[in-house]
């Protein structure tokens, strides 16, 4: 039989385990609990099991962080919001929070530029030269080839100047350096710089900014919420900071290294990159522009028309049965996939930016359920 002072001393010793597990267990939650991204929160109200269970499956073993929505004819189906908008602060990403669209925005801007010809003061026939006459090689590049990247332009470095300027100084900035490349004028080569004159041709003939412009016919006429031009985003806005790192990257690790803003940048990528939009708001405005409620359909068929190979036109990558354009800088990257009629659409946007380009092959993993 034990003795007493020995009972007492087992019992001593078990509590102090009991309680010590107990403890640590606690320290190591709170720990998971502090770099761990947040649980997904999925919009479950008028979803459809098919498509929510898909997005919530591959989103989740992606450890995707931003913001997801699928739509089946016209009606959200699908959606999705995981991560943190911004990680020091404990602001996760929800329905409504704001992205850079990146090269998305090349989309809205051509249908800008297509405002202008169907209102006949431009025409894709039109050549540069009658508005920038000192670009190499203006006589033979026309409107058509500038949206559809065949014009043969091609810039020594990034797009405009170092500094935050004007959009007059920036594209002053680009014709000082861009070249004409005779051998490429037809041929398919993603430069940015058409888009930047693009804007200055819609700013010449508007006699607007382009941010007035895009405020007024975009902003205003389909009643946007949540899109904001990024270099004047409002501190109070909910919007997302990006984040980079390696595809392979542990969850626990991505939120390391915050992307600094550039307002130089933000500028700089005019027409083309400016833009923070809400997953909602973006397959608001490219449903609205497909059902023809910003150009009539006659004329966005004719925009859609003589892609190259790469089947780029106007901002998308045109199939039979989809339209498709993606983004990526700054921390962030973006992807839409939308049938030919507007009602059908995958849209992801992501604050974080990894060097295989994720988003744009997760958001082809969806296409059969879509548009097959």
């Amino acid at each position: 039989m034990l003795k007493k002072s020995w009972v007492s001393e087992i019992l001593v010793v078990s509590v102090v385990i009991v309680l010590g597990g107990a403890l640590l267990k606690h320290i190591t939650n709170q720990q998971d609990q502090a770099v761990a991204p947040p649980k997904v929160v999925a919009v479950k109200n008028g979803a459809d099991p098919k498509f929510q269970n898909k997005l919530v499956q591959i989103l989740n073993n992606d450890n995707y962080s931003g913001t997801a929505m699928m739509y089946k004819n016209g009606r959200l189906v699908a959606s999705y919001y995981a991560g943190y908008a911004d990680y020091l602060s404990d602001n996760k990403n929800q329905r409504n929070t704001m992205y850079e669209i990146d090269s998305i925005q090349k989309s809205i801007t051509a249908v800008l530029v297509m405002q202008q010809v169907a209102q006949h003061k431009l025409a894709l026939t039109d050549h540069l030269s009658q508005f920038y006459p000192s670009v190499p090689g203006s006589k033979d590049i026309t409107i058509r080839q500038m949206l559809n990247m065949t014009s043969g332009l091609v810039l020594t470095g990034p797009v405009g100047p170092p500094i935050a300027e004007s959009d007059t100084q920036i594209i002053q900035s680009d014709i000082s350096r861009v070249h004409y490349l005779a051998i490429m004028h037809g041929h398919w080569n993603y430069q940015g710089v058409n888009f930047n004159l693009l804007c200055g041709i819609l700013e010449k003939i508007t006699q607007q900014s382009y941010q007035q412009l895009f405020t007024t016919q975009i902003i205003q006429k389909l009643h946007l919420k949540y899109t904001e031009f990024a270099y004047t985003l409002p501190t109070s806005v909910a919007n997302a900071t990006g984040y980079t790192g390696l595809i392979t990257t542990p969850k626990d690790a991505i939120y390391t290294k915050p992307s600094t803003r550039n307002q130089a940048l933000e500028r700089n990528e005019l027409g083309s990159g400016q833009v923070y939009m809400s997953a909602g708001d973006l397959y608001h405005v490219e449903s609205a522009i497909l059902a023809g409620k910003v150009v009539p359909l006659a004329a966005l068929k004719q925009l859609y028309q003589d892609a190259s190979y790469s089947k780029y036109a106007a901002g998308f990558y045109v199939q039979p049965n989809v339209k498709s354009a993606n983004g990526a800088g700054y921390g962030f990257e973006s992807s839409i996939h939308i049938s030919p009629n507007g009602k059908d659409a995958l849209i992801l946007l992501s604050n974080y930016q990894a060097p295989l380009f994720k988003t744009k092959s997760l958001a082809q993993k969806f296409d059969y359920l879509l548009f097959n």
